[in-house]
């Protein structure tokens, strides 16, 4: 599996730079992608740059050139909940653009003219590990799942601020990740966003933004990496639709809290062909690196996960 790792500026990707291994660096569309593994694992970094429509375009590059499969958004935002503070962390439950309003041709507030979606949902295995990584960052620090607004404006104010916390139920605001998540949502790709409070976007900006932008972004850094491990400790399960015991191994792995990725070989001849090179002709299948059980015998799958 191939990740894609965005983050708009060069401060937040900074630490992921220092700590890949094997980096290669492409250049597409005045973006440098650096291809590498960090923690084990085979992932495309980048900065898209600010706003929506650098990370529309980074974000479909990295599908269409680099043919990522799960993509992670990380970086810093303002805080809108009232309840978050500078350094909290917010993980996307979903994701909306603020700055869409058709409201005088009877739309709603944020939705796209013309279409029934325009909420952006982040993929809930990629929430789970976020969520779980984050816990193991510095204490004092609140992990939540929420909404995060995205708009090309730097909020500093705080009436917008209110509005937004009223109007969209938001948790905190920036410049891109809504658009990343359209993207990925068009293409059929998992995403979520990882947001550390760099400020309030209450008019205080200029004095923490680039204070506590930093520190940010090392919190962010430190989960995403933390997710990194969980993945490349993890599972693919082999299924189809309808199977017992495909249905049975997946339930064992989440008691077991293995974070695993489910591959329908009923979706992808590819699929089928990778059971096929464990020896294997039916389902389920699990397979941790190259090691492969079939079926579900809990004392099997015990010892592949030893």
């Amino acid at each position: 599996m191939r990740v894609g790792i965005i983050g708009a500026m060069d401060e937040e990707i900074a630490l992921y730079l220092e700590g890949m291994q094997e980096t290669k660096a492409v250049t597409k569309a005045g973006i440098t992608y650096y291809e590498g593994t960090l923690e084990g694992r085979d992932v495309v970094l980048c900065k898209s740059g600010v706003g929506k429509v650098n990370a529309s375009v980074c974000t479909q590059i990295l599908i269409d050139h680099f043919q990522v499969e799960k993509v992670i958004f990380t970086g810093v935002a303002g805080a809108v909940h009232p309840a978050l503070n500078i350094g909290d962390i917010v993980v996307s439950r979903d994701c909306l653009q603020h700055d869409i309003d058709v409201t005088a041709l009877g739309f709603q507030p944020g939705q796209i003219p013309f279409t029934d979606r325009w909420i952006w949902e982040a993929d809930p295995e990629l929430i789970q590990l976020a969520v779980r990584a984050g816990e193991q960052v510095d204490e004092g620090v609140s992990i939540v799942t929420g909404r995060i607004l995205s708009g090309d404006q730097f909020v500093a104010d705080r009436e917008k601020v209110q509005r937004f916390y009223e109007q969209f139920g938001a948790h905190c605001t920036e410049m891109e990740g809504a658009a990343v998540g359209q993207v990925c949502a068009m293409n059929g790709i998992p995403f979520v966003v990882v947001r550390s409070m760099s400020d309030k976007a209450d008019g205080s900006a200029h004095v923490n933004f680039v204070e506590f932008t930093k520190l940010a972004s090392q919190r962010s850094y430190a989960i995403v990496v933390n997710m990194l491990r969980h993945l490349a400790a993890g599972a693919i399960v082999y299924s189809t639709q309808g199977c017992i015991e495909c249905d049975m191994v997946k339930k064992w792995l989440t008691e077991k809290g293995i974070a695993f990725e489910v591959r329908d070989v009923m979706a992808s001849r590819a699929y089928q062909e990778e059971v096929e090179r464990f020896g294997f002709l039916g389902v389920p299948v699990t397979v941790v690196g190259e090691k492969a059980v079939k079926g579900f015998d809990p004392q099997e799958l015990e010892k592949l996960f030893a």
